[in-house]
């Protein structure tokens, strides 16, 4: 485990709170959520797991997740809860911990603690959240189990009723269901298969570059600006379209917003470590 700092003082009890992660994931080499990661992430935190330093502050989503297993587990209302399963992909055992399996409906649900900006209407789920359910999936399956639909289920710490009243894309309620799409079985095992080749090309020493979606890789745009205004009238992918909305128009002007990878640059605990990451 990282090192724990506490750079804004906060309570002890949050510090003891995070040091005490009951996480583990069995006697397995991968865990689901390990091989989701990043290939080369997760070989740099192995390489300086004595340096890595990650303060409090930057742990307490993770903390506030647990909670909200906790209290979904003590409701007592499905068939399993927080078990932990393995298989086997082909050599490699891998291990997956289900929040809940409603095995009578047949639906394999993933609770997440999250903010609600992932479940605006018609916006696509993350594809490390279709991932992760289709692996825990296969799991189930290796143990005589299956589902016939799977879901995340959204726990928004970030509700507002006033944004939901603005907004007719907002979420209607602090929680929502947000369907996954099942893949074809045979695909979701050659999947896991790559993700389990690139962390041992990892782990052997030969580093891949994290890809733009790893990054969580923002564009670059141009904004078109209105004079004593903060927000812009347009964003623009080329200077070119920019310049030719603002052609003509009084008191406006182009800005460029380059773009930048959110994870290197302040959510990647190994990014002090990283080459790719100084580039940034």
């Amino acid at each position: 485990m990282s090192r724990i700092t506490n750079r804004f003082g906060l309570p002890d009890a949050l510090v003891r709170a995070v040091q005490a992660d009951p996480y583990a994931k069995g006697d397995c080499e991968f865990s689901v959520t390990e091989l989701l990661a990043p290939a080369r992430q997760r070989a740099l935190m192995q390489i300086h797991k004595e340096e890595i330093e990650e303060d409090v502050a930057d742990r307490l989503f993770s903390l506030y997740g647990q909670i909200a297993h906790l209290i979904l587990e003590r409701a007592n209302v499905v068939d399993l809860a927080e078990k932990r399963f393995f298989g086997k992909i082909g050599d490699a055992t891998v291990s997956g911990q289900v929040d809940s399996l409603m095995i009578m409906d047949g639906v394999l649900t993933d609770w997440k603690f999250t903010s609600a900006s992932g479940f605006y209407k018609g916006k696509d789920p993350k594809p490390e959240w279709v991932a992760q359910l289709n692996f825990q999936l296969e799991l189930l399956r290796q143990n005589g189990l299956d589902a016939a639909k799977l879901q995340i289920g959204g726990l928004l710490r970030d509700y507002s009723k006033l944004a939901a009243g603005r907004s007719q894309d907002y979420p209607e309620a602090p929680v929502v269901l947000m369907p996954i799409p099942l893949w074809e079985r045979s695909f979701t095992v050659s999947v896991m298969e790559a993700r389990v080749a690139a962390h041992r090309q990892a782990r052997a020493g030969t580093l891949p570059p994290c890809s733009p979606e790893e990054r969580w890789e923002k564009p670059g745009v141009w904004a078109v600006m209105k004079d004593g205004q903060k927000r812009a009238v347009k964003l623009c992918n080329t200077e070119e379209e920019a310049r030719e909305f603002a052609k003509g128009a009084d008191k406006l002007s182009v800005v460029e917003r380059p773009g930048e990878s959110t994870r290197c640059l302040h959510y990647c605990p190994v990014a002090p470590f990283c080459t790719q990451a100084k580039k940034f």
